[in-house]
């Protein structure tokens, strides 16, 4: 029996620190792998009333071509960055119980930044007021969003213009 013994230049304490930093550097590169892809919408979504249609959206246009899916769009109305509330207040409750009519759900994304494209809509209006759509994109898939008139307290409708009180 042969035995091999191989002695170390590492001191124990520098091998415990080598070990260390070896040990937060895995943890950080799970970490960033983790939060890449969590919270990564689908890229269709699927109601009832509508059926399946894709939520894709990476560039300005694809979102314009998903509002086109629905109705047709006059102009981009107004495009801004917002936050998904962390928590939701009744009001959000019930707008995210209009976004589950749609295939969608808000909750996931809570505290996450979106951008909320809103396009004027030649073909809807809300009590004789033009109808806009709201689009809510996230890593470039639509996550929510809605018709309205932007007055307040109006109806709401879905994309596919099921309304909602």
């Amino acid at each position: 029996m042969f035995v091999i013994a191989v002695k170390s230049k590492l001191t124990r304490k520098k091998a415990v620190i080598v070990a260390t930093i070896a040990a937060v550097l895995g943890i950080l590169v799970a970490f960033v792998c983790i939060s890449a892809f969590s919270h990564n919408p689908p890229s269709s979504a699927y109601c009832e009333s509508y059926g399946e249609y894709s939520t894709l959206a990476q560039t300005d246009e694809q979102v314009e071509a998903f509002a086109q899916q629905f109705y047709e769009v006059e102009k981009l109305y107004s495009l801004q960055e917002v936050y998904v509330p962390v928590k939701f207040n009744d009001v959000y409750e019930q707008y995210n119980e209009l976004q589950k009519l749609q295939g969608l759900d808000l909750e996931p994304y809570q505290g996450e930044k979106c951008r909320l494209y809103m396009y004027s809509l030649s073909d809807f209006d809300i009590d004789g007021k033009q109808g806009i759509m709201s689009v809510i994109v996230y890593r470039g898939k639509v996550i929510g969003g809605d018709i309205s008139n932007q007055v307040k307290d109006s109806t709401y409708f879905t994309f596919y213009g099921e309304q909602v009180s």
